[in-house]
């Protein structure tokens, strides 16, 4: 933590100048009374900080006002302390603030040629109290600032004079001292935060349980070694432990300073393990960056691992078994542990709940560790001349006992120093740039403007905590003005994933979305706009490959390995946090394999085809979202794998989620530097162009419509087969619209493939449901391709009575580009009859109740004009008859005439069912040729009409039938007769007419 020291002059005002300046007495006793009321003043305004202090409130911040001192409190009010002012001679001295710079003392903001802290030691003997720290204090004999010289091992005084009230920033708050008259020191302590309460352990994904690897290098013997931490020139032989990561917590209240506490681990029976050290706490908003007060605005802190050198002693019950066993009991069980906070103004303890485990694994036989990569340009970093730099890991790999590990940031390195690399620098180049390692090997610098847009080689040599050493390599160019990377928001894309066959593929189907980059133009400014071009065009290099352009300039982060990329995707809550499979690796996945990118022209035109003039042209970045219909299964939520299981790498495929919320960061850079960034957000949904539509193809065989209840119906018309007892099969190429087409009166599959996405659940009680039977699911792709109705596969039953087989498909489910699931609505499908479905059955004029047939009566020939009977008869002419399509339809044969020649009822209605008898044939009564007549008089039923047909053979024509009335029927009586016309089915459709007798 920064100290902070500030000084208010109190004897400014009897301070002489070098030369000396003389007063009276009167005037030195006038001064002396002065300065005694106002150290009366002083120590009351002590008094009033106390009293606050003793009502709860702790400081925020303590600042040089003018010749006082204001001091901040944690409800935001403020306390401000005046000093003394002389009012004869020279004004007083200000007093000095005491900060430290770069590791060096700093007063009034300068920084001086005094080190703050003297080289960081090796680890001493366990149990030893750690030594106290040595900051800055006033030589009460000469008034000047005291610093500690580590060479001397003494206290030296700077040339900066210090006042009579001092405010000192130590561990946990403020020291207030003041100087009374006497001489003596007066001290009050004001808290720098609340006091701790509890302690809450950052949650582990879903499990509350803090599981730590530790790794530990054990060195038997001096490891030569150039590095800063060398000692003589060598890496110590002793045990080099470090956690696999910082400890992250929250304290409570928020307002509580973790530095004001001493941290340790404690086991349940109040153990503290050895080999086990971190640094001090540090504030923690989430993304490892350090506030610039002690207190963390949301509570969060963390404390950094640090490694120490261990020195092994089997004797003192400290050697390597030991180390282990401090961790886990002999049957391989964990022990628990806490965090312990120790205060350091009391020593009051607070612990967290016992919820940390630890892990013990030895690396001394781990071979071929080796780092990964080096990231040494953070996000929107800058390398300037005259300034130095530190590099930094993200990821360190290594193989252990036979499986693959990771530890973060480089958790296995001990100590490492930079060196130029002189194979790809001159000396020359060198000296003209002025580039230099510190003294301590950790930073580079480059302190001349003639390094602007030049890149630095340099080797990264490292050393890890088994001893093994290494070496990586890496360049910075640097540039000459700090740069500002603009994050430009594009657009929030909430769309159905409508894809569509890409060009020229078969398997690959994808949704594209341009996204218009002039607010993100507008946003760069037309300087930034030329960066950001150049920048591309540098990624661009010499390549005219534009897939080769494309990679370079969308460069994915595929792993948590990756640290040079360019595109990045990040979110998908809560999918990504459900399982312990590394979000990065699945965000990286789903963007290396089904997100494209590309930047286009007003056309929609690529413009990175290796000309940099088309890059003045681009105005969108079009997204494609895709999706591979080979990809061996369906997926469904929440996974999206093709297993229904969690993502974890080669086991199993996955498929851009819908319904879920990512984000895709887009960084555009040259060499190290990022120039501008854009990001988008897309949340894809359910597709809604499935191709294949309820709708007939032809209105030949199939007709759709909805009960009353809302359900889709759909009615199959079939042919009677001739081999199976009480069977109808239907032709179910017309049932469904994106599976065959009806073209040149034949019908052609479209696409047997996408039918195939298409899935119904066959009833257990079917006959057969495109050839499928028994809960077993039945897709479109299996329809029978044949006009032969003997090959159509969907067959049902008809019974005696007429009645149809009706059967409810569930289940019904659509596979989108035969990966994404959808339920769809259930189907009844009914057996029905084109004959029983007729679209229209009446008389063409006559034959109405209004306007009936005339049965005229027919006289004896005897001459005596007697009445025998009343007679007419009907032929096709007579009626309009339409099916179930609309098609028309005829009751009887059709007679020669001059220029017709004679024609069955079944040519005449060969459009129904393909030159097949529709209605029965069968001329005897009561068929009549399957119309079943029935009449009526008076509203009763009544057998007063004989029914003739017009050839009654078999085997003769029938063009019409003829009805005679019995005589006693009498004159004007009305009559109505019924056909019931029966199909092959026995499913019917009645037909009424009307006849008048008349004499």
């Amino acid at each position: 933590m920064n100290k902070k020291f500030l000084s208010a002059v109190l004897f400014g005002a009897l301070m002489v100048s070098s030369t000396g300046t003389f007063v009276s007495c009167k005037d030195y006793d006038e001064d002396i009374d002065r300065i005694d009321k106002e150290l009366v003043d002083i120590k009351s305004a002590l008094s009033a900080l106390q009293a606050k202090v003793d009502a709860g409130k702790y400081v925020t911040n303590v600042v040089k006002n003018g010749d006082g001192i204001t001091v901040t409190w944690s409800d935001n009010s403020t306390s401000t302390i005046e000093t003394i002012k002389g009012d004869k001679g020279e004004d007083g001295k200000n007093g000095t603030v005491v900060t430290i710079i770069d590791g060096y003392w700093a007063f009034d903001g300068v920084k001086s040629e005094y080190p703050a802290k003297g080289d960081k030691g090796d680890q001493g003997e366990p149990g030893d109290a750690a030594a106290a720290g040595h900051d800055a204090k006033v030589n009460e004999e000469t008034g000047y600032w005291q610093v500690w010289d580590a060479e001397k091992g003494a206290y030296v005084d700077t040339k900066y004079i210090a006042g009579g009230l001092r405010v000192v920033e130590v561990a946990g708050g403020y020291n207030f001292t003041v100087t009374e008259a006497n001489g003596e020191l007066k001290t009050i302590f004001i808290p720098g935060g609340a006091a701790l309460l509890s302690i809450i352990p950052e949650l582990n994904g879903q499990n509350y349980a803090q599981d730590f690897d530790i790794y530990y290098g054990i060195l038997n013997n001096d490891v030569d070694w150039a590095g800063h931490k060398a000692v003589n020139g060598k890496m110590l032989k002793g045990m080099y432990p470090t956690a696999d990561r910082d400890i992250k917590m929250q304290v409570n209240p928020a307002g509580a300073d973790a530095d004001a506490y001493d941290w340790a681990f404690v086991s349940t029976d109040n153990t503290t393990p050895w080999g086990l050290n971190f640094g001090a706490p540090q504030a923690w908003t989430g993304k490892a960056t350090t506030a610039t007060r002690a207190t963390s605005a949301n509570g969060m802190w963390l404390l950094p691992r640090d490694v120490q050198k261990w020195d092994l002693d089997a004797a003192g019950s400290q050697g390597r078994p030991d180390y282990a066993g401090q961790f886990k009991a002999n049957d391989g069980d964990k022990y628990l542990f806490a965090l312990k906070a120790t205060s350091k103004n009391n020593g009051e303890v607070v612990k967290s709940p016992f919820v940390y485990t630890f892990k013990a694994s030895n690396v001394n036989a781990t071979e071929n560790i080796h780092i990964n990569g080096l990231t040494f340009a953070p996000s929107g970093s800058s390398f300037l001349y005259g300034k130095e730099y530190t590099p930094s890991f993200d990821m360190l790999g290594f193989s252990s006992d036979g499986y693959d590990q990771e530890a973060e940031d480089s958790v296995l390195v001990y100590d490492y120093y930079l060196e130029i690399d002189k194979s790809k620098i001159t000396d020359e180049s060198i000296r003209k740039y002025g580039v230099e390692i510190t003294a301590d090997g950790y930073r580079f610098i480059a302190k001349k403007e003639a390094v602007v847009n030049n890149t630095i080689p340099f080797i990264y040599n490292y050393i890890l905590i088994n001893g093994q050493k290494g070496k990586t390599y890496f360049s910075v160019n640097f540039n000459d003005e700090a740069v500002t990377v603009p994050d430009k928001f594009l657009e929030d894309i909430v769309a159905p994933f409508n894809a569509t066959v890409i060009a020229d593929q078969t398997r690959w189907y994808g949704w594209s979305k341009a996204l218009d980059l002039t607010e993100f133009f507008n946003t760069l400014g037309d300087a930034g706009k030329m960066k950001w071009i150049d920048a591309i065009a540098r990624s661009m290099g010499n390549s005219t490959d534009p897939q080769e352009i494309n990679r370079s300039v969308f460069d994915k982060r595929y792993g948590s390995n990756d640290l040079d990329f360019n595109v990045e995707l990040t979110g998908g809550d809560p999918i990504n946090n459900q399982g312990t499979w590394d979000r990065v690796i699945y965000n990286g996945a789903l963007l290396d394999k089904y997100i494209e990118f590309d930047y286009v022209d007003a056309t929609g035109k690529s413009c990175l085809t290796g000309n940099i003039r088309d890059l003045d042209k681009i105005t969108a970045l079009k997204v494609t979202f895709k999706v591979d219909s080979e990809l061996g299964g369906h997926v469904t939520a929440p996974y999206y794998t093709t297993d229904g299981r969690q993502y974890s790498g080669d086991n199993t495929k996955i498929a851009l989620p819908l319904d879920n919320a990512f984000r895709v960061e887009i960084a555009t850079r040259y060499d190290q530097y990022e120039v501008a960034r854009m990001n988008f957000s897309f949340e894809l949904q359910m597709p809604t162009n499935c191709p294949i539509k309820r709708e007939s193809v032809a209105n030949r065989t199939s007709a759709w419509s909805k009960d009353k209840d809302g359900n889709d119906v759909l009615k199959v018309y079939g042919e009677k087969l001739l081999d199976r007892y009480d069977a109808v099969a239907a032709d179910m190429r017309d049932a469904f619209k994106g599976v065959y087409n009806y073209q040149n009166g034949a019908y052609n599959a479209q696409a047997n493939v996408e039918a195939n996405w298409y899935e119904v659940l066959v009833p257990t009680n079917s006959f057969q449901i495109i050839g499928k039977t028994n809960e077993s699911y039945a897709t479109l792709a299996g329809i029978s391709n044949s006009s032969l109705y003997t090959e159509w596969n969907t067959i049902g039953f008809y019974g005696t009575a007429g009645n149809m087989d009706a059967y409810t498909l569930t289940d019904v489910k659509y596979h989108h580009f035969n990966v994404y699931t959808e339920a769809k609505d259930d189907i009844i499908l009914q057996f029905a009859s084109r004959i029983a479905d007729s679209k229209v059955a009446k008389v063409a004029s006559k034959g109405t109740k209004e306007n009936p047939f005339i049965a005229k009566a027919v006289y004896s020939t005897d001459g005596l004009q007697t009445i025998l009977k009343y007679a007419f008869e009907v032929s096709n002419t007579d009626f309009t008859l339409a099916d179930a399509f609309d098609k028309p339809y005829y009751l009887f044969d059709r007679a020669a005439a001059q220029g017709v020649t004679a024609a069955l009822r079944a040519e005449l209605n060969s459009s129904l069912v393909n030159n097949r008898q529709s209605i029965v044939v069968d001329k005897a009564d009561p068929s009549f040729y399957g119309l079943y007549p029935s009449a009526k008089m008076d509203q009763q039923a009544t057998n007063v009409v004989t029914y003739i047909l017009d050839g009654a053979a078999q085997t003769a024509n029938t063009n019409k039938m003829k009805f005679d009335i019995a005589k006693e029927v009498g004159n004007g009586k009305v009559i109505e007769i019924t056909y019931h016309i029966t199909d092959v089915f026995g499913m019917t459709k009645d037909l009424t007419f009307y006849v008048q007798t008349l004499n």
